[in-house]
């Protein structure tokens, strides 16, 4: 018999991607590993200066990347990224849903401007970026695939605070698995990856209430999860191997959800 070749699974030559907060932290790792596996990277984040540093890194390396200047939370901003790629690059083929925030507050001190700004960027502007990718998806005809980065927090609250940013994320469980149901037929693969807590530089960053409950526990596994293991997962649902993988939401969380 002859054995099939598996590296063509991960073989993203001749495709291009957008990572959106592709600056530092998960989304560089996953900006990462989908250059390093031959697609083209469009590093899309308000953080341009770290944006620009990592695809500058990337094309050192021997991979294609860009950086381009974008902000979630407007809608402006997202068509004009989006219609710059397709201008620039010819086409898209990913998207990676990651930018997002995770401001904190106790239940009874979210306010309204607080939720509405937390929906705003965690998911008003997925959607919007899911809305544009599949437009010019479709109209290639070349199918494509389409990855939000949720959070176990979606089904399982693990640690106080994060009320606004729980709803968030549950509502891109949502979008995830409409998007997936009408766009099943132009070949367009929609997935969410729901990860663990990840230490990250934005995570210590990230203003409120204190860290506190589940989330301080530790992991069932031998080691917490890093970036690179969310990468991982997004590398492979970017890939052959996951053409007929759509409306899921897939955890990686070290076995947190299992306690």
């Amino acid at each position: 018999m002859t054995l099939p070749d598996i590296g063509v699974i991960l073989d993203l030559s001749g495709k291009v991607a957008v990572v959106t907060g592709g600056a530092e932290g998960i989304g560089a790792a996953i900006a990462t590993y989908l250059g390093a596996a031959g697609a083209s990277v469009v590093i899309a984040d308000r953080n341009i200066a770290g944006a620009t540093v990592l695809a500058s890194s990337l094309v050192e390396s021997g991979a294609r990347a860009m950086a381009l200047e974008f902000d979630v939370a407007d809608e402006a901003s997202i068509t004009t990224m989006f219609a710059e790629v397709a201008s620039v690059l010819g086409r898209l083929d990913i998207l990676v849903n990651n930018a997002a925030i995770q401001n904190r507050a106790y239940l009874f001190d979210t306010d309204a401007d607080l939720w509405d700004r937390v929906q705003r960027i965690n998911a008003r502007g997925p959607f919007l970026c899911v809305r544009e990718a599949a437009r010019i998806m479709r109209a290639a005809g070349r199918g494509g695939r389409i990855i939000n980065i949720s959070s176990i927090g979606s089904v399982h609250p693990v640690m106080v605070g994060l009320t606004a940013y729980n709803g968030s994320k549950a509502a891109v469980n949502a979008i995830t698995r409409n998007a997936a149901l009408e766009l099943a037929s132009d070949g367009i693969t929609v997935n969410a990856i729901l990860p663990g807590g990840v230490a990250t530089d934005g995570a210590a960053r990230t203003p409120g209430s204190p860290v506190g409950g589940r989330a301080i526990a530790p992991p069932i596994m031998t080691r917490g999860v890093e970036p690179g293991d969310i990468a991982a997962m997004a590398l492979f649902l970017a890939g052959s191997g996951a053409a007929i993988i759509t409306g899921q939401t897939l955890t990686v969380d070290a076995g947190f959800t299992l306690g």
